[in-house]
């Protein structure tokens, strides 16, 4: 299994989507094989990888090759929802993704980032630059001008997305999540801002 396949759809999608309308103008960064345009037709990804965009490609999906450490390549105000799923841990200067974010939302745009937590496992994985914690994240946000709607921690203990994929909302059921605020639980923190 190649690592883009392993971060295909996940079973707990509609912990990510149910924050958008179906019709939104969507930006996913660090998007990967771009699963989430299965559920917006009004979907731009971009990725910096060449094999990720190959293989969102391969699917029929749309993706930019693009550095989300520089500048986005998008006018200002062009989109109503950002996604930026398990990116932040891996880019070089967080508020500059966070204020890019920002620019191309438009007011009252709504954007979901998820990131580890900070906690031993996240360095498993050599591509993470750093965790955050769940006050950390809140601010990340806030202090570049964000309403923070929501920061709450999620479960990504294994067997988690094979256990959501069998719920009929697809959602992780209600003691994963309560179990996600237990700090001896493998998690993520993340936030649902607006754009004011």
């Amino acid at each position: 299994m190649g690592y883009f396949d392993w971060h295909e759809q996940p079973g707990y999608f509609r912990d990510v989507t149910r924050h958008f309308a179906p019709d939104a103008t969507l930006l996913d960064l660090g998007c990967g094989n771009a699963w989430v345009a299965e559920h917006f037709p009004n979907y731009t990804g971009i990725d910096g990888s060449p094999d990720a965009v190959k293989a969102a490609a391969e699917k029929g999906r749309t993706v930019i090759l693009g550095d989300v450490d520089q500048p986005l390549p998008f006018e200002d105000a062009s989109f109503d929802a950002v996604i930026a799923k398990d990116l932040l841990e891996h880019v070089a200067d967080p508020v500059a993704v966070v204020k890019e974010i920002g620019r191309v939302l438009r007011p009252g745009g709504l954007v979901f980032a998820s990131s580890p937590d900070a906690q031993r496992w996240v360095w498993d994985d050599y591509t993470h630059r750093r965790p955050f914690t769940r006050k950390a994240y809140r601010l990340l946000f806030a202090d570049q001008g964000f309403d923070v709607r929501t920061a709450a921690y999620e479960s990504v203990m294994p067997g988690t997305s094979i256990i959501s994929q069998r719920m009929p909302d697809h959602r992780r059921p209600a003691p994963l999540r309560a179990a996600s605020w237990l700090p001896i639980v493998r998690r993520n923190v993340w936030v649902l801002a607006r754009q004011p």
